[in-house]
């Protein structure tokens, strides 16, 4: 994807898919490490522009650039400044050129390149990358539209197909099943169980989606106080569970007990105090914290691993269907966006290309009487004009993109542009 000169939209990247954990870790920047990356690739002269998308899963870096050997200097550089061996770098990273380069951003904000098929906060990660590299000063046109294009990619896959609907997390299957219970859930009582990991993301979950009223109850009330400062919530005292179950629309089971810890007694005494309000308990633990048999109870809905996991198949395999329909757009948006890049390349050409004629035409008006020139030089002139209209022409007015982009490049080859 060549335009004015020999430069060359490039990708270097370390993902999931290629790098080894250890490279990745050590390679894997801050919001401020990838201002300093994209100074440091600045400072090198490697790139013309320059954004990096940096992801949990992902370090990859979009430029502009006319070296011939910036994917290796690239490589040099990351690993030199992040202390990792450049061989084992160079082995963990992958690059891509031109228009597969844009495929593979497009895909990346679709959601087809995360280890979460549909995944949506990949999209914010490059409207932030993009920022950032506004903010540092190291994108121009090309990546500017290359970016923008991207995000209206991801949003229309997100629109157009379901490639998003369907939650796989078996925490957001929960939630999403809790919400059918009840609908609105900013209103309801939420009672976690357990504050580790499962405890801890599925809270923070709940506060994202806007739940007031979140409490925590675990064995180490320390842990739990801490968890509830960073979502807004409160606590319950574990030898009091029994008496915070009445408040509880929402139970989630999350701790690593061997053994149940809400059972069905007291589950009988708590929907005797709501009246016979719904209650729903979601039950991520292995083995179950909640006795399944309280889903036998009126009102009662109750859902373990076993089920959530099927759940979660099943959306899975809803979201894998829509990813043909989800690579016909990102093919409509990846010929709109080569073919505003063709544009970009064919004007330049052409200036070029008058100009290569120009220098000809001024080396043989040298060899002339000095009279005569004048009159010759209309003559070369009019005849270059001639020569040049229908190439011209049919370079400007060729509708495939790539076709267009080929065109140009055999053009600057031929004429030997980039001297």
């Amino acid at each position: 994807m060549n335009a004015a000169t020999d430069t060359r939209l490039l990708l270097l990247g370390w993902n999931f898919r290629t790098g080894a954990v250890s490279v990745r870790d050590r390679i894997a920047f801050s919001g401020d490490e990838v201002r300093e990356a994209l100074e440091r690739i600045r400072g090198r002269g490697l790139m013309s522009e320059g954004v990096i998308v940096a992801t949990c899963h992902r370090s990859e870096i979009y430029g502009v650039t006319e070296e011939s050997e910036a994917g290796r200097e690239l490589t040099r550089l990351i690993s030199e400044w992040r202390g990792v061996d450049f061989a084992e770098a160079a082995q963990s990273s992958f690059s891509l050129e031109g228009p597969e380069a844009v495929r593979h951003l497009f895909r990346v904000a679709a959601g087809l390149d995360s280890m979460a098929l549909g995944e949506s906060e990949v999209l914010g990660q490059i409207r932030s990358a993009l920022r950032l590299a506004r903010e540092t000063g190291t994108t121009r046109a090309v990546l500017h539209r290359l970016f923008e294009s991207a995000v209206a990619a991801g949003k229309r896959a997100r629109t157009e197909t379901e490639i998003a609907r369907h939650p796989l997390s078996v925490a957001s299957i929960g939630f999403e099943l809790a919400t059918k219970v009840f609908g609105e859930m900013a209103d309801q009582t939420v009672l976690v169980l357990g504050a580790g990991e499962t405890g801890s993301l599925f809270t923070q979950q709940a506060a994202e989606a806007g739940v007031r009223d979140i409490r925590i109850a675990n064995r180490s009330p320390e842990r739990a106080a801490d968890l509830a400062r960073k979502v807004g919530g409160g606590t319950v005292a574990w030898e009091t569970l029994e008496d915070a179950l009445p408040a509880a629309d929402l139970v989630v089971g999350a701790t690593a007990s061997p053994s149940a810890v809400v059972g069905r007694d007291a589950v009988e005494r708590a929907m005797r105090a709501r009246r016979g309000k719904p209650m729903f308990f979601l039950d991520l633990a292995v083995p179950r914290n909640v006795d399944p048999s309280v889903a036998e109870i009126y009102n009662v809905y109750a859902y373990g691993m076993d089920e959530l996991e099927g759940a979660a198949e099943e959306n899975r395999r809803r979201r894998m269907r829509e990813v043909p329909r989800v690579e016909a757009i990102l093919e409509e948006e990846l010929s709109r966006f080569v073919s505003w890049y063709g544009n970009l390349a064919v004007v330049p050409t052409l200036n070029d290309l008058q100009r290569r004629l120009a220098e000809l035409r001024d080396a043989e008006l040298e060899r002339l009487p000095p009279e005569e020139r004048d009159r010759f030089r209309q003559f070369a002139d009019s005849i270059a004009a001639k020569l040049l209209h229908q190439p011209m022409r049919r370079l400007k007015s060729e509708p495939d993109a790539s076709r267009r982009l080929d065109r140009v490049e055999a053009v600057r080859h031929l004429f030997d542009l980039d001297r």
